[in-house]
């Protein structure tokens, strides 16, 4: 039995390194102190 890979069987899976992107994006956004803080957002 083939494990599951999509749910199209003639395209192939991209591995992706989702941890190191976690980091990144906390680090950006939610750190002390974030890079990328309230002052580069404007509100509506």
């Amino acid at each position: 039995m083939k494990p599951w890979c999509g749910s199209v069987v003639r395209y192939q899976t991209v591995p992706r390194d989702r941890y190191s992107g976690h980091r990144r994006l906390m680090a950006d956004y939610f750190d002390d102190p974030p890079i990328y803080n309230d002052n580069i957002f404007c509100r509506r």
